[in-house]
């Protein structure tokens, strides 16, 4: 008798999960999962472009229905879009579908930024009207730093070999060129002085013949 109410009570926790599978008139549930890329998330400079795809997976069983997806994660004083648009909307999605969405962003000044989660809401059943709300992976932080300067790092990189090594920084050669202008300053006005030595020496010689 015991394994038979073993057997019995198995049937019916069985039948209660079955039961919560499935929703109004025997619909079946949708399994949704929101996932959030950045591309790339390293090296970010000003100006680079930025590429953000947020995929909607449904795992199934059932279909979801009047799914909006918002990513309010890139603010006007931070980043220019360059293309698409952060928020999304799918009349629905079948079981095994996915559905991908990309935008372009350009950062506009330099910063640690917060990446934030992606937020999605949808309806589970075809006449359902409570709604469901779900996250997006996280993601780390972002740095964004100034544009490098490619010519300038060339000519440092000449400068060193052409230095043997001395003069390595941009601060190095600019104590150097202060000080390359003050030798042609000196130089300028030794050569002005000596020049202006002979002109008054060769008008004294002529002021000595017309005697």
């Amino acid at each position: 008798m015991r394994s038979i109410a073993v057997v019995l009570h198995a049937l019916l926790l069985l039948l209660v999960l079955t039961a919560a599978q499935e929703g109004e008139d025997g619909e079946e549930r949708a399994s949704l999962l929101l996932y959030k890329k950045v591309t790339p998330s390293t090296d970010l400079t000003i100006g680079k472009s930025i590429n953000v795809t947020i995929t909607v997976y449904n795992k199934g069983p059932g279909s979801a229905y009047s799914l909006m997806v918002t990513d309010d994660n890139w603010k006007s004083d931070k980043f220019r879009f360059v293309s698409g648009g952060n928020n999304f909307t799918v009349d629905f999605l079948n079981a095994d579908d996915k559905y991908e969405h990309e935008f372009t962003i350009k950062p506009i000044r330099k910063m640690w930024h917060r990446v934030r989660p992606a937020r999605m809401v949808f309806v589970e059943f075809t006449d359902g009207e409570q709604t469901i709300t779900h996250l997006s992976n996280s993601l780390p932080e972002m740095r964004v730093i100034a544009k490098k300067d490619t010519l300038g790092e060339n000519l440092l990189i000449a400068g060193r070999i052409a230095t043997f090594n001395i003069i390595k920084t941009k601060q190095g050669w600019m104590v150097a060129a202060f000080i390359g202008i003050c030798l042609v300053a000196v130089q300028l006005h030794f050569v002005g002085s000596k020049v202006l030595h002979k002109r008054r020496h060769l008008r004294a010689l002529e002021d000595v013949k017309n005697m």
